[in-house]
């Protein structure tokens, strides 16, 4: 006990702030502290003096991840003195980074606040996620989930196997095996490490895979995607193999470099239907690519922001000229831009756009892609496909949260990583506007080179493992109306 009280007075009495942080760094855990679990904000009084020493940072249920891919994702360190008004700040923006990992489910942050002296310890708290996978697969085969409800049918879906092990070594290394048939077959391996180096910047990824399709889209005539199939041939055979070199410069800023092969092989009936479907017209396409991407993402969470920005652009050459019978010509740029805003403790707003430019001397009909894939759509045209070399969409959410994010446990599952779930439900109000430009394929499509806007109301509903669960009504501008279900965040 006497050495304890010398200390206190030693600290206390000490000219400088180095001299104070030496004394605090030789106290017990424990000694003298208060726990305060943290949320978002840190309540008035806890803290007394100015600034305050982080003694030591604890972690506790992290079973499989190594401490130092966690202390990759703080922005602070043992031994930081940080002013009182900064920290709520900076234990909120080392917990969404951790959350971001896609490692955690629940990431929770004790403060242990000495009773005497500006010193305190820091405990982070997790429930991992369950990161081996392996499951049957048995999906909708189209571009959007939309497109299939619209005229459902089991010819169109995909089954097989899907393993993948997530966090492997507990590097947050990624190794998947793909081995997936029926309408869009694809057989792949997949692995990413995203720290080769001490200094955790580098990183790299690997993949290689083959795609066979019995039946594809060789046309778009009213907005709508033309199918070619025939017994006993495969209408496309597509073999890939890529490398890519990753780097991270501190927590929000990542680059990818990727260089590939690919090889395409189209049945020669293809070429008779359209002429235009394939790089020069051949029934073989094989050719190299490279490209870099570059990410600016500061958003709270990613898989549903409700605050923060991002930015990203992707460029892409596929056709190096390194090869006697490459034919494939084209270049393509793609950005998105996005910010979200907290207008109320229960109100959000969002807006983002997304643009893409090409450029090439010949853009074949299968290489190019415009409105109607993934979450390059205008609300209200789910059903249609908008071809085109360049496009622009603007997307604008106005929110509520019905109810906020809340934390349960389904009790007959006695596996934390499955029991312990979140969810919060929001109503969002919407508009979208966007523009396709098309050079080749615009005759029999009005809504190629046509301005597009869609209005609507929506509800979301996102939970663990970054599940969202969308269902929304829209109206275009051109009169059509309709019910469409998502299962990513609108922007």
């Amino acid at each position: 006990m006497l050495y304890r009280i010398i200390l206190f007075i030693s600290v206390f009495f000490t000219p400088t702030l180095l001299a104070a942080q030496v004394q605090l760094a030789s106290l017990e855990s424990g000694t003298f502290m208060s726990r305060h679990d943290f949320k978002e904000t840190i309540p008035e009084g806890i803290i007394s003096s100015d600034y305050i020493v982080i003694q030591d940072i604890e972690f506790e249920g992290n079973e499989s991840t190594r401490q130092h891919i966690i202390q990759r994702e703080l922005v602070f360190s043992h031994g930081d003195t940080i002013y009182a008004e900064d920290l709520s700040r900076i234990l909120e923006q080392s917990r969404e980074n951790l959350l971001n990992t896609s490692l955690f489910n629940f990431v929770n942050v004790s403060l242990f606040v000495h009773d005497f002296l500006p010193a305190a310890n820091v405990r982070f708290t997790f429930v991992e996620r369950w990161y081996v996978w392996p499951f049957p697969i048995f999906e909708v085969a189209e571009r959007n989930l939309n497109d299939w409800l619209r005229s459902p049918s089991f010819h169109r879906t995909n089954y097989g196997a899907y393993i993948v092990k997530e966090n492997f070594r507990g590097r947050m290394e990624r190794i998947s095996i793909l081995a997936r048939a029926g309408y869009r077959q694809n057989y792949s391996i997949n692995y990413t490490i995203p720290y080769i180096n001490q200094a955790q910047k580098l990183g790299l990824g690997f993949n290689v895979g083959m795609n066979i399709r019995n039946e594809i889209e060789y046309m778009t005539l009213g907005n709508v995607q033309l199918f070619y199939s025939e017994d006993g041939i495969n209408a496309l055979r597509h073999f890939y193999v890529n490398t890519r070199l990753l780097y991270r410069d501190g927590i929000h800023r990542t680059h990818n470099l990727m260089l590939g092969y690919n090889s395409y092989r189209f049945a020669d009936s293809l070429l008779v239907l359209n002429p235009q479907f394939s790089p020069g017209s051949k029934t073989h396409a094989p050719f190299f690519s490279i490209g870099y991407e570059f990410k600016n993402d500061y958003r709270d969470i990613r898989a549903y922001p409700l605050r923060g920005h991002y930015f990203d652009i992707r460029i892409q050459r596929n056709g190096l000229g390194l090869l006697d019978n490459e034919e494939m010509d084209m270049t393509i740029a793609e950005t998105s831009i996005r910010r979200f805003w907290q207008l109320h403790p229960r109100w959000f707003f969002a807006t983002g756009i997304n643009a893409k430019v090409s450029f090439g001397d010949f853009q074949p009909y299968y290489m190019q892609r415009g409105l109607g894939f993934k979450g390059d759509i205008v609300r209200g045209y789910e059903n249609f496909v908008i071809d085109g070399q360049h496009f622009a969409v603007l997307k604008s959410n106005f929110k509520y949260e019905l109810i906020p994010n809340t934390v349960t446990r389904i009790g007959f599952i006695n596996n934390e990583k499955f029991s312990l779930i979140h969810y919060a439900l929001y109503i969002n109000f919407f508009t979208d506007i966007g523009y396709v430009r098309d050079t080749y394929f615009f005759q029999g499509n009005p809504y190629s080179n046509s301005f597009l806007s869609g209005s609507g109301i929506g509800l979301d509903l996102v939970t663990y493992y970054d599940k969202v669960f969308r269902t929304e009504f829209s109206v275009t501008r051109h009169g059509d109306m309709g019910v469409y279900l998502h299962l990513i965040a609108p922007i």
